[in-house]
């Protein structure tokens, strides 16, 4: 039986719950400078806590954060990723494997090309040269949906071979991960990775 997925995406527009943060949430989101910012952040980690505990069913969430900061759940084989970028988050849980989530923005006025050529293996610049910014922003949500499920830095995850339809199984620090675009807004891309090579089944959550 494949293993299964699940995602949210999240407009951090919405109206949030502003009890489900816990005393770190509000901390770091204090931290933050910008208002919108500030918004972006509660409503994404609102989300996270209310879909965890509907998870645990109603259990105290309790997490703990991996050496490059990854959060997981201290004492529960769930596993999960949150992303932002703009005005949505995503964030997909799976039960009891490695998981990661990206959500890219296509930033007005990047240069694709330059970036592509500075962090992608050749082929894969090539790619974006030729196909631009959509290209560039794909790759790199499935990149970083690798190095989350790792619990890697993005530093080590940039020279992944990742490029192919669909998807190819990507290999990490001796570890394989199955890869799948997600659908995003117009304007994004998104993409999953699970640890393992067998591929998976998405369900989109509501």
């Amino acid at each position: 039986m494949s293993a299964t997925v699940d995602v949210w995406l999240v407009d951090t527009r919405d109206p949030y719950d502003e009890t489900l943060l816990t005393p770190a949430d509000r901390a770091r989101r204090d931290a933050l400078r910008d208002a919108r910012d500030r918004r972006r952040f509660a409503a994404a980690h609102a989300a996270l806590q209310r879909i965890v505990a509907g998870r645990l069913g109603g259990a105290a969430v309790c997490w703990v954060r991996g050496p490059n900061g990854k959060p997981g759940l201290h004492g529960d084989p769930l596993r999960v990723s949150l992303s932002h970028a703009g005005e949505y988050a995503l964030i997909a849980v799976a039960a009891d494997r490695p998981v990661g989530a990206d959500l890219q923005d296509l930033v007005p006025g990047l240069d694709w090309a330059a970036l592509a050529r500075r962090f992608f293996p050749p082929a894969e610049a090539g790619r974006v040269e030729a196909a631009g910014a959509g290209e560039f922003a794909r790759l790199w949500a499935r990149k970083e949906a690798v190095v989350k499920a790792a619990g890697d830095r993005l530093t080590r995850g940039l020279g992944l071979p990742v490029a192919g339809d669909p998807a190819p199984v990507v290999e990490h620090a001796g570890v394989a991960y199955a890869v799948t675009d997600l659908p995003a807004p117009d304007g994004f891309r998104a993409a999953v990775a699970l640890a393992g090579p067998e591929p998976f089944v998405i369900r989109t959550m509501s």
